[in-house]
């Protein structure tokens, strides 16, 4: 059974109070986490949308997950990330212009495309642990 707006909504909430307990003890590899979770959940919830025949253009997700890619892109560290941080940032840039243009055209296959990409770096990201 898929999931509705609200349920993936309700479910978003729960892990932001959730993640809000472990972001005061939480490193940065952490911290990036728990980006990466907050963007998967915001995309979800605007795939949810989309499938359930919601216009998602200028709503909290389509904000939030725009606002998490900044955020990432800001938080690189060229100096000592060198190459490593210039690729992210490229992906970060990239996702943003998918993100774009998914809810623009409220697409729910530019958005599960987008969530796939999300995926692969988040658990790229994971495994650094």
């Amino acid at each position: 059974m898929a999931a509705t707006a609200s349920t993936v909504r309700a479910t978003g909430l729960y892990r932001r109070l959730q993640n809000e307990s472990r972001v005061a003890a939480a490193d940065p590899i952490e911290l990036v986490t728990l980006l990466y979770d907050e963007l998967e959940t915001a995309v979800g919830v605007l795939g949810a949308m989309v499938r359930q025949g919601q216009r998602i253009s200028a709503t909290e997700p389509a904000h939030r997950a725009r606002a998490i890619l900044i955020g990432l892109d800001a938080g690189l560290d060229h100096d000592k990330g060198g190459e490593v941080a210039t690729a992210l940032s490229r992906v970060y840039r990239s996702m943003r212009r998918k993100l774009d243009e998914a809810v623009s055209a409220n697409s729910e296959e530019g958005l599960a495309d987008l969530l796939g990409g999300i995926e692969t770096v988040s658990t790229a990201w994971r495994q650094l642990r």
